[in-house]
């Protein structure tokens, strides 16, 4: 059975102000650089070693060049710098995210593997749905994302993979990185059937709604629920989409794998994915009482009828989860490598610097959960998608499971 493969794309909210209701724009010189300089001050506090990727020379000499440029800069240039700055210790959690802050340009670039393609636009800009981007004012691809990547805060290059569209469409970043021209536009170089064009693409006025367009319509599903599961009758697969480390008000995750497991003996499901591929983290312990379950369950806890699917945006928790299923029960894992390392920083709290607002999202902690030092969790079985299984509504990971015999 063919399962359908979805995005979700969250609604930018197109704003000027941050915390407080400050307009970034009427910041002194002075008032920028008491910012700078309490954001240097409280990032070297505050994370257990932010000279872990980057020297401190480097670090000190970096936040002074803005200090001295201040004043030939114009603030949203100011402000992609300090997203530069919280980049360089090189850890996803520690961060200026740039959702709520900047205008928005209505194009969303999802990477596949075979190739970035814009997969959702507003209406204006329909035409360009289903597009292979080939180029950005005057950039080829690699060229693109050598620019970009310096500014997006991430453990590995997945986990820049996955932010990358948070930054690409946010109009002042891509303007204070030359990546604009006249208006603001957005000059995109585009592929489509083979045919190459170029069309300029202006920011967004306002709130707008995203359009994408696919082979049939989009299927929803449960995308407001933290866990839920759904089972595939030809192939006797049950999968667990477990898409927040959260327990779910009016549904405690306890009596929900319970009845889960009952569902699943009434209807003899005979194997079980779990799914973290859209997992961004929250409290490892949750996971906890089905992991215990599953170490225990003589049916599932063997090779071929347990899987673990993960991917870019698996994150922080979910990968504290991902690496206990790997220790504790015979689990197949598959997808895309994981968007954070196995260990990593994190346990974020966040600080807002006194005159911009702006709010810094920083680590606390180091976690050494496992002696695996590579940058990102890696599957046994590595499952890339691509852009026809978007287009078809394809989900390649069930569909490798549903293709292998069941175990006896």
């Amino acid at each position: 059975m063919r399962r359908k493969f979805l995005f979700f794309i969250v609604l930018l909210i197109i704003s000027l102000t941050v915390a407080g209701n400050v307009n970034l724009r009427d910041l002194t010189a002075n008032e920028w650089r008491e910012d700078i300089a309490f954001l240097e001050r409280t990032l070297v506090k505050q994370h257990p070693d932010a000279f872990n990727k980057v020297s401190q020379e480097e670090f000190t000499r970096a936040f002074q060049k803005l200090q001295t440029d201040i004043e030939n800069l114009q603030w949203y240039e100011i402000y992609t710098s300090l997203t530069a700055l919280v980049a360089m210790i090189g850890d996803g959690h520690t961060v200026i995210y740039p959702y709520t802050v900047l205008r928005g340009f209505p194009v969303y670039p999802y990477s596949f593997k075979d190739g970035i393609y814009i997969i959702a636009t507003d209406e204006n800009n329909r035409e360009l749905l289903n597009t292979r981007l080939v180029g950005v004012n005057g950039l080829d691809m690699k060229e693109l994302l050598d620019v970009l990547r310096p500014v997006v805060s991430h453990d590995n290059e997945w986990g820049f993979i996955s932010a990358l569209p948070n930054y690409f469409t946010r109009v002042e970043i891509m303007k204070a990185l030359n990546l604009t021209g006249e208006g603001d536009g957005l000059k995109l170089k585009l592929d489509k059937d083979g045919e190459i064009f170029e069309r300029i693409v202006l920011p967004a006025e306002g709130d707008f709604q995203w359009v994408q367009e696919r082979a049939q319509k989009t299927y929803i599903g449960q995308t407001n629920d933290n866990y839920w599961y759904e089972l595939y009758p030809d192939s006797k697969l049950l999968h667990f989409h477990y898409d927040s480390c959260k327990s779910q008000e009016g549904k405690p995750f306890i009596f929900f794998i319970c009845e889960m497991f009952s569902y699943m003996r009434r209807q003899d499901a005979e194997r079980l994915l779990l799914d973290l591929r859209y997992n961004g983290g929250g409290n490892s312990l949750i996971l906890e009482f089905f992991i215990l379950r599953m170490m225990l369950d003589c049916k599932y806890n063997r090779e071929g009828r347990l899987f673990v699917a993960i991917g870019r945006e698996t994150f922080s928790s979910a990968i504290l989860n991902a690496i206990s299923m790997k220790k504790r029960t015979r689990a197949i894992f598959l997808g895309e490598p994981t968007g954070g390392s196995p260990r990593h920083y994190g346990a974020p709290r966040s600080f807002t610097l006194p005159n911009s607002g702006i709010t810094v999202h920083c680590s606390t902690t180091f976690w050494r959960t496992t002696s695996d030092t590579s940058e990102a969790m890696m599957p046994d079985i590595l499952i890339e998608r691509s852009f026809e299984d978007y287009y078809y509504m394809r989900d390649p990971v069930v569909e490798y499971i549903e293709s292998l015999p069941i175990p006896e």
